[in-house]
């Protein structure tokens, strides 16, 4: 009976780390639209501050009152601090190349996150990674170079800027896995919102350009992707291992380039198409792999 019981709370608990970053990976897509409608008009780091000011709004409103101030307070600000200086760093690489790398092809580079992710946290956290799981993340990263196609595409500045901000996130969620371990999704979200308002209200009012009413729509849907987004990763990752969570953001892809055509004409190659079936299959025999081992114990 006990061990019947047991099986379901792990599979439950694998469920529901899943769905928390199907969830995540909806606000991520949601961020690089809003970034690809604002950045003619709005300077990067002005667009980073306005992000992180309108996510710590949000939160301040909605948690304090139900959680209380004191519980939101981080205990390991300084590594707070190195996290969120990373994650600054990492977006500042990606919002650099969403205007003139097409979204497809930023999201597909940014799909090499989980190999990468899962090798920092096997070298410097001890996170084990089943060979199941390498199999599918180097499929995964097979179809990246379908998409991509190196030796056939030159590789510009912000292409590499891409690359650059993928391994800057790569480090900053094994960062988020070590935190994740004894601080609250609520404490996350709100000490991220806050270090990195912190951080960016000086550049930004030095390259401020005041947003106009047709901005609104954009900004409000790219704070609110900010929270949903850390908020769901950080429940993720204390359901589910780094390694298993973050394939899961391949299915941003077909989201993203569907989105991209529909509101800016963009187009995509066949290649799109094909190395997105191929992050969609790996992804797949992971998800359904960690289920079926869950069960199982």
């Amino acid at each position: 009976m006990n061990q019947k019981i047991t099986v379901n709370a792990n599979r439950t608990e694998t469920l529901h780390g899943i769905a928390w970053m199907l969830i995540a990976v909806a606000g991520l897509a949601g961020i690089v639209i809003a970034v690809r409608a604002l950045k003619p008009d709005i300077g990067i780091t002005e667009i980073l501050f306005l992000r992180a000011l309108i996510g710590l709004i949000f939160i301040s409103v909605f948690m304090i009152p139900r959680y209380g101030y004191k519980t939101l307070l981080t205990k390991r600000l300084p590594f707070q601090i190195l996290r969120n200086l990373t994650h600054v760093g990492a977006q500042y690489c990606v919002f650099f190349a969403v205007i003139s790398v097409p979204l497809a092809v930023v999201t597909s580079i940014e799909y090499t996150i989980p190999a990468l992710t899962a090798a920092i946290a096997a070298m410097t956290i001890g996170e084990r990674v089943k060979i199941y799981r390498w199999i599918s993340m180097a499929v995964s990263f097979a179809g990246v170079l379908i998409i991509i196609r190196p030796g056939f595409v030159p590789v510009s500045i912000p292409t590499l800027m891409v690359i650059l901000g993928a391994i800057l996130f790569s480090a900053q969620n094994v960062m988020v896995k070590v935190l994740s371990q004894n601080e609250s999704a609520g404490t996350m979200v709100f000490t991220m919102n806050l270090i990195q308002s912190l951080i960016l209200v000086g550049p930004a009012i030095y390259f401020w350009v005041t947003p106009e009413w047709h901005h609104l729509p954009w900004l409000l849907l790219l704070g609110t992707s900010g929270i949903i987004t850390h908020f769901c990763i950080s429940k993720a990752l204390v359901l589910i291992d780094t390694s298993v969570c973050f394939p899961l953001d391949f299915l941003r892809l077909p989201f993203i380039a569907l989105v991209a055509y529909l509101l800016w004409d963009e187009t995509f190659s066949p290649w799109v198409l094909i190395g997105a079936l191929v992050i969609f299959s790996s992804t797949y025999f992971s998800v359904r792999r960690e289920t079926k081992e869950a069960t199982a114990r």
